[in-house]
């Protein structure tokens, strides 16, 4: 008896692995054979879930972008209800994959120009969804001030060495939008 697969769930389950090789590799480091042969699948098998590396790419920006991945947490566990905890955890998540996705944003985007990039749907969905999470944590008013910083805060963090520390980054937020650390 052939072996039953459910289409939906192996689609997530290949996107989410495609997720460490994009950060690793890059957008063009590697071609669909290169991501297939990395997921362990063949290159048909890739290309009967995701028609194109770009399907690929957008089905690993989702899975990425949402609200428990920013996060941290599985889906079954809960996001930290206090905003100190939320912002921590929103930081600390960000910090385990930055330097990989900087690299790989900055090839997303080279040598387009600056209205592609403002028309791009993708970038906007995943800059709205992590200013969303901000905006719970700090207030709409004060979301893009408090998204500046933890860029800023972590490419300070990553160019220093991690002297600059997770708690730091985060008590510049909470100073700035005087959030409460027990709220």
């Amino acid at each position: 008896m052939p072996k039953v697969i459910d289409r939906d769930a192996y689609r997530i389950e290949l996107a989410t692995k495609a997720i460490d090789i994009f950060t690793e590799h890059g957008y063009n480091g590697l071609g669909m054979r290169g991501i297939a042969e990395a997921l362990g699948v063949s290159k048909s098998a890739l290309y009967h879930y995701f028609p194109s590396k770009k399907d690929l790419f957008e089905a690993s920006t989702e899975i990425v972008t949402q609200k428990h991945s920013l996060y941290g947490t599985a889906d079954e566990q809960s996001i930290p209800t206090s905003k100190a905890d939320a912002l921590h955890a929103i930081i600390s998540t960000l910090d385990s994959r930055f330097q990989g996705e900087m690299v790989l944003l900055l090839e997303y985007i080279k040598n387009r120009d600056p209205q592609d990039i403002a028309d791009d749907k993708l970038l906007q969905k995943a800059d709205s969804r992590f200013m969303d999470e901000l905006a719970t944590i700090v207030g709409s008013e004060q979301s893009e001030q408090a998204y500046a910083l933890v860029m800023g805060g972590l490419l300070l963090r990553l160019l220093n060495g991690q002297q600059t520390s997770i708690e730091v980054i985060s008590d510049w937020i909470k100073n700035m939008a005087k959030v409460n650390p027990t709220s």
